[in-house]
């Protein structure tokens, strides 16, 4: 917000008193005008004026589809179907709630189980249904193709759930989570300690900061069963997502993530796909790019960074 800086002079008069036997009366000094103090003009980056033009959201900013090898291991189970997904990933700095609605979505995971579409991860302000709305930072786990909550459960101290259709008719399970920087690791798999049903499996979602050991669950949700089971299936995608009203790119804040290959069933991805700006194509400063040094993908998103892989197919093997 451009501030206007006013500077008030003041020109005080002084009378000089005569004494009794008087001299002539000097003429005052002319008073300097007063000016105002100059509003200084914002710098811009030079070539990025990109930057500064507010943008429309939802906006993908930089993504990555993970694929697995369509083909069979000795059991005849398929390498791109999996019960289990595990990833791990570093966050290289901490994220605070951005206001005015707008916010900050890593999609850690998006893809189906039984055709059922799902997505999964970390925002830095999580919507709620009831008062306060916005409860900060927390993890999201939602399921398409229903509105029933009775296929959701969520932790009642400090978790809640949403059923909604303006994405489409969908249910989630959300929960307050204090993230920041760090290593951190992601598990969606069946819950056990649900009961076993005949139309479905229950899928929980948990996280495990690295630094303690200490894994919080997140919720679960049932997904019906195809074909007499409910596996997730390939490939899986993720992104970093800014989210809420027009933004400028400049104001969004810088995030760096990287992440580890997704594990499903204890095989990595095999090769991915990585892109940008999956929606309107309006903002540039992201980045990703694959560390072959250390096999993980880097993302980074906000301020002033500077697109510098391009997009394209990457082989992990």
């Amino acid at each position: 917000m451009k501030r206007l800086c006013l500077l008030c002079r003041f020109i005080a008069l002084f009378l000089a008193v005569s004494c009794a036997q008087a001299a002539p009366a000097s003429t005052p000094p002319t008073a300097t005008p007063a000016t105002a103090a100059a509003v200084p003009t914002p710098t811009q980056i030079p070539g990025r004026a990109d930057l500064y033009e507010s943008v429309s959201t939802p906006e993908h900013m930089a993504y990555i589809w993970w694929e697995w090898i369509q083909a069979q291991d000795a059991k005849g189970n398929r390498l791109d179907e999996f019960e289990e997904l595990v990833i791990e990933f570093t966050l290289h700095n901490d994220v605070a709630p951005l206001g005015g609605n707008n916010g900050l979505y890593l999609m850690l995971a998006y893809s189906t189980i039984s055709s059922v579409r799902f997505y999964f991860g970390l925002q830095t302000d999580v919507y709620a249904p009831e008062p306060p709305h916005w409860r900060g930072k927390g993890l999201i786990f939602s399921r398409w193709e229903t509105r029933d909550l009775a296929n959701a459960r969520y932790a009642a101290e400090d978790g809640w759930t949403q059923s909604s259709g303006h994405e489409g008719d969908f249910i989630g399970v959300r929960r307050s989570y204090a993230w920041g920087a760090g290593d951190y690791r992601v598990r969606l798999a069946p819950d056990e300690t649900e009961p076993k049903d005949s139309d479905g499996v229950w899928f929980g979602l948990w996280i495990t900061d690295m630094s303690t050991d200490v894994t919080t669950w997140i919720g679960s949700l049932k997904f019906p069963l195809q074909d007499g089971k409910a596996v997730i299936q390939a490939p899986v995608y993720s992104t970093m997502e800014i989210y809420g009203q027009r933004i400028r790119p400049i104001d969004i804040p810088t995030w760096r993530v990287s992440l580890k290959r997704p594990v499903g069933d204890g095989v990595k991805s095999s090769w991915g796909h990585t892109e940008y700006a999956m929606f309107k194509d309006e903002i540039m400063n992201s980045d990703i790019r694959y560390d072959v040094t250390n096999d993980v993908v880097h993302i980074q998103a906000g301020g002033t960074t500077e697109r510098r892989a391009e997009p394209g197919q990457v082989e992990f093997w």
